[in-house]
């Protein structure tokens, strides 16, 4: 935070071959003047190679969700480092009177050995000056991390993408901006895909609809329909060679109950034309029948694709016990014609499941322990903009960076197998009623909290990480971390570590960035004794 010293202080650390290593440079100019500029940043040592700086922006957290707890870094509105904007060497300004970060990441080369290796970071003026010089000492594990084996998704909004880039959907242009959205998912460590069959019916106000963002082709015919699935096999080739392996569908049916139909548009004698959506119950015949035509084709494309065990299909998200009645017809209706390919939705109750209706059950962190008891054999969890309270893991700009990184750990000590989020790149108001800038606007025009929507931020050409995803990222290699020591000891003693360390659930934990990172190191030096 600008205004706050920091105060734990990090001089050494271990990584594995594979692993991405992050650590930040703070500084401070205590000049009575402007500040010192240009600057550089001067990496020196058999790592410099490996090393990338970027420059810690700092962004708006305007909303804070009441209540609260009191393990947040503001709960006022202020300015706090989130977007990392790639380092300009000759145009690096330090503000007086300023704490600011670089923030580092250390990847490296296959083939890269083992052992300690002594790294310098420099801050030198454009005159060849060097006002600091900080050793670090980095021990590279000579082992490789396993491979992720959960569903991590956070949902790509295609509709926002058009609207910051001025790019039709789907076209040649659009895909090579998706390009950059797609490359900092992956690097971000999300496996899973929400894919736009029709506009995702998510966050639309009721009666209103957002810019049309359908892959799949429809044209009414005769009282029938024919289908087109080019858009979304090149759509599926195109994101499965670039890191995904698993596809979500789009939600057949209107958020939070399945009441209406989702936005779809067809041709109709030459012309384009909306055919279903809110004036459309989601029970009504017309669109069983286009349902019935429309998912027999579907599944027969995914087996010719080869794609089946890696397709899964929504209905509604975030219905609650009222729903139930209505979620039972949605789910028959679908059932019918996908037969055992897997349902998977967002939830808080444990009817659902036990009824039937679904096959993945993504649950809301605090009602983990209500399916908890039940053994489920697959199950992911999700958050958003709640749980704010009572230190759930969360991903705001105002949390801790640690209250995001903890969910690896507590993804594995649960045990389930996946993790979902609603938000990375959702650049509407609430209910998409308008457009927002996410520079100057991070709270959804001021209905969620600062930071819920999106991890992202666009910049020309693509999209912009921030702390967050690196967190992200953490997150996943403490969990393939915890995978690779249970390989020497187990899981029940793997787990024994981290009940030891006093993590339980989605809410229990030592909380400080200091913890967290002597637990990672203990991780790492007990995997080292059976290397």
């Amino acid at each position: 935070m600008p205004e706050k010293e920091p105060t734990l202080e990090i001089k050494n650390g271990s990584m594995f071959l594979n692993e991405e290593y992050h650590l930040q440079l703070a500084y401070y100019s205590d000049s009575d003047d402007m500040g010192l500029f240009p600057m550089s940043v001067k990496v020196e040592g058999a790592l410099s190679a490996c090393v990338h700086c970027y420059n810690e922006h700092l962004n708006p957290s305007t909303v804070v969700w009441r209540p609260c707890d009191d393990d947040y870094v503001s709960t006022s509105a202020c300015l706090i480092p989130d977007a990392l904007l790639e380092f300009d060497k000759m145009s690096y300004n330090l503000p007086a009177k300023q704490w600011r970060a670089v923030c580092v990441s250390i990847k490296l080369p296959e083939g890269f050995q083992a052992g300690v290796y002594e790294t310098s970071f420099s801050l030198v003026t454009s005159e060849g000056e060097t006002v600091i010089k900080l050793p670090f000492s980095l021990e590279v594990i000579g082992a490789k991390l396993p491979k992720n084996p959960l569903r991590l998704s956070n949902w790509m909004h295609y509709d926002c993408i058009a609207h910051e880039h001025h790019v039709k959907p789907f076209t040649k242009a659009y895909y090579k901006v998706f390009e950059s959205y797609l490359k900092v998912y992956v690097e971000s460590g999300f496996n899973m895909l929400l894919t736009p069959l029709f506009t995702p019916p998510l966050d639309t106000e009721i009666g209103l609809v957002r810019t049309t963002a359908q892959l799949v082709g429809v044209t009414v015919e005769k009282g029938g329909y024919t289908f087109d699935f080019s858009g979304l096999k090149y759509f599926l080739d195109f994101v499965l060679s670039r890191g995904i392996e698993y596809i979500e569908f789009s939600h057949l049916f209107t958020q939070w109950g399945g009441k209406a139909c989702p936005k779809i548009m067809a041709k109709v004698n030459g012309r384009a034309k909306q055919i279903f959506g809110w004036e459309t119950a989601s029970d009504d015949e017309g669109y069983v029948k286009f349902l019935h035509a429309f998912l027999k084709e579907l599944v027969a494309f995914i087996d010719e694709e080869g794609l089946r065990g890696r397709c899964y299909f929504h209905l509604t998200d975030e219905p609650f016990e009222d729903h139930l009645a209505t979620y039972t017809k949605c789910s028959e209706i679908v059932r019918e014609y996908i037969g055992d390919m897997p349902i998977m939705d967002a939830l808080s109750h444990y009817d659902f499941y036990k009824h039937g209706l679904l096959d993945i059950p993504v649950v809301y962190t605090p009602a983990y322990t209500e399916f908890e008891p039940h053994g489920l054999k697959d199950m992911m969890v999700y958050n958003c903009c709640i749980p704010a309270t009572e230190y759930y893991s969360n991903r705001f700009i105002y949390s801790p960076s640690y209250r995001m990184r903890i969910l690896g750990f507590q993804l594995y000590e649960t045990g389930v197998q996946g993790y979902l989020h609603w938000g990375y790149n959702f650049y509407n108001s609430w209910r998409s009623i308008t457009l927002i800038n996410p520079w100057a606007n991070t709270d959804s025009a001021g209905r969620f909290p600062s930071g819920d929507g999106f991890m992202v931020y666009p910049i020309h050409g693509g999209a912009c990480a921030s702390i967050r995803c690196m967190m992200s990222k953490e997150s996943v290699q403490d969990y393939t971390a915890m995978c690779l020591l249970e390989s020497f000891i187990g899981r029940e003693k793997a787990v024994e570590l981290l009940h030891e360390w006093g993590l339980k659930g989605y809410n229990t934990y030592e909380r400080g960035g200091e913890a967290l990172i002597n637990f990672r190191e203990k991780i790492n030096q007990e995997i080292k004794k059976y290397l």
